[in-house]
């Protein structure tokens, strides 16, 4: 049984003789840094070094065109501070960990001419945006044995705050309401047109609005806020999806998003990720007590027991074993892989979960 028909016979609660071995969050750069110095080969993938499954994601394109000029503003022995070309926002890196951004200094939009200004970027054709090798694509994603992915990134929290920035894209729901509407219908219907081609003739297992719109004490926003500004909007996209009779419709956050989930449900999506439980209040047990198998969860393993090592891996893989077993369920880290794990801690990970039997 290959990777694409695990994934999807666990996510009907249907019986499978081992887990796929997905990851639903990325590693960073200098945890890949620091493996090649324990052994990683380098310029191989950590799937295809450790016999891990993956997915195969459709190449959706909803970066701008043109991109934001790149510009370097300042640097120093530590830290850069430059343009962000996807997005336009003046950020901070630290050369350490080049990769990741330790400061939001300024962005693109401040008032509703800002997001006009801006709107070009996003308003050429779905042509221009389709790779030259499409129907090529299509065949190699239709023929996948590993199953398919469609992300949406970024869905409108991560929009809004890429955009705008967090306190200004807060505050904007009160003082600028019009804009968040404009905003939100403009890049939803800029989203269903970009996925159209691919939904139409792809066969996807797994469609995710990538969105982090909660931290560790519950959701950035009310749900009073959620209904009036996301589901207008929201509700066309996943009715969309359903009619091209995909079942897995994927809310990724981090965060506690347990005052969400009944909405959530209510309104068409069926899945849950990363499941944070490091740093918040999801236990995938309750979560699955609670809603039933009308739920479907992926993640859920603290990272944090990767950086202790093999006793508190074995601890956290035990108590997820019930919702392994039922199924609708496939454990994975809820957050990126950090330097401080090392390279045999996740090699052991990985061994435990392939050495489950169901």
């Amino acid at each position: 049984m290959n990777s694409r028909e695990l994934f999807n016979r666990i996510m009907n609660y249907k019986h499978v003789k081992r887990l796929p071995l997905l990851t639903v969050e990325p590693y960073e750069k200098t945890a890949i840094d620091r493996w090649i110095g324990e052994g990683l080969t380098p310029g191989i993938a950590i799937e295809d070094e450790l016999g891990m499954d993956k997915f195969i994601k459709v190449p959706i394109r909803l970066t701008p065109i043109p991109r934001f000029e790149y510009k370097k503003i300042y640097e120093d022995s530590e830290s850069i501070i430059e343009t962000d070309t996807t997005y336009g926002a003046t950020v901070k890196k630290l050369k350490i960990a080049p990769s990741m951004y330790y400061g939001y200094i300024d962005h693109q939009v401040k008032t509703f001419d800002d997001w006009k200004r801006i709107k070009y970027r996003y308003e050429g054709t779905v042509e221009s945006r389709l790779p030259t090798d499409f129907n090529s694509i299509i065949e190699k994603l239709n023929n996948s044995t590993n199953p398919v992915l469609l992300e949406i990134f970024p869905y409108f929290f991560r929009l809004g705050f890429y955009l705008m920035g967090m306190e200004r894209f807060m505050l904007a729901f009160y003082d600028q309401p019009d804009l968040i509407h404009d905003m939100f219908s403009f890049w939803n219907s800029f989203v269903i047109k970009m996925i159209k081609p691919y939904i139409s003739r792809v066969k996807i297992d797994c469609f995710v609005m990538l969105e982090d719109s909660a931290y560790n004490n519950g959701p950035h926003l009310s749900l009073d806020i959620y209904k009036e500004f996301w589901l207008p909007y929201q509700d066309l996209l996943v009715k969309e999806v359903k009619k091209n009779e995909i079942q897995n419709i994927c809310f990724w956050t981090a965060g506690d998003i347990n005052v969400m989930i009944p909405t959530l449900m209510d309104h068409g999506i069926n899945c849950i990720w990363p499941i944070e439980r490091c740093s918040s209040n999801m236990d995938p047990i309750l979560i699955r007590k609670k809603y039933g198998k009308q739920l479907r969860m992926h993640g859920g393993i603290p990272k944090s027991c990767l950086v202790e090592g093999p006793d508190a891996i074995d601890l956290e893989i035990s108590k997820l074993m019930p919702l392994i077993k039922e199924g609708g369920f496939i454990p994975a880290l809820d957050d990126m892989v950090s330097p401080e794990v090392p390279l045999k801690h996740y090699q052991y990970y990985i061994n435990k979960l392939s050495s489950i039997k169901i």
